[in-house]
């Protein structure tokens, strides 16, 4: 069997690489084909682990990976250290107490918590509250919705990550 693991790079603001995302990869064509987000992620991890190495793809920088809400409470995260991995919830989670009782542990582990594809939602708010990161879709999200997330979050303690800002332009 071939294992594909894409990766694509995190820059700041100076363009400087500062982590990256694996992401499942079913063949050669670079898009999520996988019906199952939970065998994708755990595909992601195991391959990052005992066949690359994350060291070998992330070049020791951080990995963000995609978390589905059964995978984020299984607990396999525990076999990722928080300094080399951070945790993208995936925007199809809803914030019950399960998940927000499991990501307060996982922050007092020293976990990242990244909320990926962000819309604002009202209950989303205790997500926000436990968040480091709240991604972005650049392509999906435009304009003055982008301004109202930014401003409805402001004093939060959270960062802004731009997903798919992919021309000099939109950088």
């Amino acid at each position: 069997m071939q294992v594909f693991v894409a990766r694509q790079p995190i820059f700041d603001r100076l363009r400087r690489v500062v982590a990256y995302e694996l992401l499942f990869r079913a063949g050669f064509e670079n898009k999520f084909t996988a019906l199952d987000g939970d065998s994708a992620s755990r595909s992601v991890i195991g391959s990052g682990m005992h066949i690359f190495g994350f060291s070998s793809l992330t070049g020791g920088k951080p990995a963000f990976i995609n978390f589905t809400k059964s995978l984020l409470v299984s607990g396999l995260i525990y076999v990722l250290s928080p300094k080399q991995v951070v945790i993208e919830l995936l925007e199809s989670i809803e914030p019950d107490e399960e998940v927000l009782r499991v990501c307060r542990e996982l922050k007092s582990k020293g976990y990242i918590i990244v909320l990926d594809d962000f819309v604002l939602r009202s209950d989303y708010e205790p997500l926000i509250e436990l968040a480091d990161i709240v991604k972005v879709d650049f392509l999906e999200v435009r304009g003055e919705e982008r301004k109202r997330i930014v401003q409805s979050l402001a004093g939060k303690r959270v960062r802004f990550l731009a997903e798919k800002a992919e021309t000099q332009q939109d950088f």
